[in-house]
């Protein structure tokens, strides 16, 4: 018997308005392309759940797996297109296998909705790219710290207002994005664990009446826990995804902070650094430009960023509860987030490891007036009151009488990034990756478990 084309899930033999149709799918078959291995991998657990509760033979089981790993090595090979009248990833899947082996591919729906679906294919696929943005903030970290080791003690101008105002070092400055880095990296651990928690098996968002074991399933996906109430399944729909775009809008922050700083340090005016001539592009009409579009792209990145999180924020603003198809349009920002986040932090890593220093131009910029708070802390220690001080050491550097050259301590310690806080900082990041490791090896070998992990570009 030749078999039934292909149909949408929930297609009842009636009439369609195709132009309804092609708006309310829009463009998500596009996007679903991201979800497809991470929707197999649901369904590999899935398929798993309904034979430990008999609701499958173990032939069944086993034709169901095994056409699920062809899907998603099709998928890896770029071989797996999802047509867009079937509008999804779940639908395609499920096509190709009933088109595979028969009736048998009709039975792997039962227990689930595409609400949890989704939900859950979201889930694995934010929590893959949050490990992953982890181990990218873990390197340019240790990036800005070789950095240090490098080229820390090289004195540099300290500025507020952008205006010199007390002596500095390369060290206190990128340290400062160290900090930021481990700062981002607290914030992706507490988002893994919003995100350690299984969706699947609770159906449109009212649970599903089949002896599911949903303990079991979120073993087998690497979660350490259910999400307990099927309803909050749903409304966390667009709450998971706008704590992620909050996450990488502040890391494109830091990475946009760092390429603000060295657009400006890097100008012939300042000439503090500059980046290697492969990093740069040129002019179309003027010879001599050395542009750094890298810089600013990454400095763009962050308006992106922070657009995303509108985006999705005004989406699920004032919905009440449970699934609306208003949902689906969190999912472009979302994964767009997914893959620039990576993107912007391995390019940022790059950027600081090429990164020249120029030590000439930063002496020449160490001028005397820097020193004036230490000269007037320094009549402070004197027993003077601090006021006096000011006023006595602001009349010196307006009268042109104020030499810093002639106390030598404060070139010797003004700015600098002190042993004792450089070491705490690298201990943090130990302990930073000893969670990172931890959780990679959990997830990965759950996931490995049941199917082969895609590959990520570097």
């Amino acid at each position: 018997m030749t078999p039934s084309p292909p149909t949408r899930l929930w297609h009842k033999d009636v009439a369609l308005d195709e132009i309804v149709h092609r708006f309310t799918v829009g463009d998500d078959p596009a996007w679903d392309q991201h979800l497809v291995h991470w929707d197999c991998l649901g369904s590999v657990a899935h398929v798993q759940t309904l034979a430990r509760a008999r609701l499958l033979t173990d032939a069944d089981r086993d034709a169901l797996l095994v056409g699920l790993a062809d899907i998603d090595a099709r998928d890896r090979a770029g071989q797996f297109v999802i047509p867009p009248e079937l509008e999804d990833c779940h639908t395609a899947i499920e096509a190709d296998l009933v088109a595979r082996c028969g009736a048998v591919g009709g039975r792997i729906h039962a227990g689930r909705s595409r609400n949890d679906q989704v939900a859950t294919a979201l889930r694995l696929f934010l929590r893959h790219f949050t490990l992953h943005w982890l181990a990218r903030l873990h390197d340019f970290a240790a990036a800005a710290l070789e950095r240090i080791d490098r080229d820390g003690d090289i004195p540099m101008p300290g500025y507020t207002h952008m205006q010199a105002a007390m002596p500095s070092s390369i060290g206190l400055w990128l340290h400062a994005h160290v900090e930021a880095a481990l700062e981002q990296m607290h914030a992706g651990l507490d988002l893994l664990r919003r995100l350690d928690a299984c969706p699947l098996g609770t159906g449109a968002g009212y649970g599903v009446p089949l002896p599911l074991d949903r303990s079991y399933t979120a073993a087998l996906l690497g979660f350490t826990r259910i999400q307990r109430n099927p309803l909050d399944v749903q409304n966390s729909r667009g709450r998971m995804e706008l704590y992620f775009a909050r996450v990488a809008a502040d890391i494109a922050a830091l990475v946009a902070k760092l390429a603000c700083d060295l657009l400006l340090f890097s100008t012939a005016e300042f000439g503090f650094c500059s980046l290697p001539t492969e990093m740069t592009t040129g002019s179309s009409l003027m010879p001599h430009k050395r542009n750094p579009d890298v810089l600013e792209l990454l400095r763009a990145h962050e308006a992106r960023a922070r657009a995303r999180v509108l985006e999705i924020e005004s989406i699920t603003a004032k919905l009440p509860s449970g699934y609306h198809r208003d949902l689906q349009w969190t999912k472009p920002p979302a994964i767009r987030t997914a893959l620039d986040t990576a993107d912007i932090l391995a390019v940022a890593t790059r950027v600081l490891s090429g990164l020249e220093v120029h030590r000439d131009r930063l002496a020449a910029a160490m001028r005397p007036e820097l020193y004036a708070t230490h000269a007037a802390l320094a009549l402070v220690r004197q027993g003077m009151p601090f006021r006096e001080a000011y006023r006595q050491i602001a009349a010196d550097v307006t009268a042109g009488r104020f030499d810093a050259r002639a106390a030598a301590q404060w070139h010797d310690g003004g700015g600098r990034l002190t042993a004792g806080l450089s070491s705490e900082t690298r201990a943090e990041l130990a302990q930073l990756r000893q969670q990172l490791d931890a959780w990679q090896t959990r997830v990965q070998a759950a996931e490995a478990a049941l199917l082969p992990a895609p590959a990520l570009q570097a």
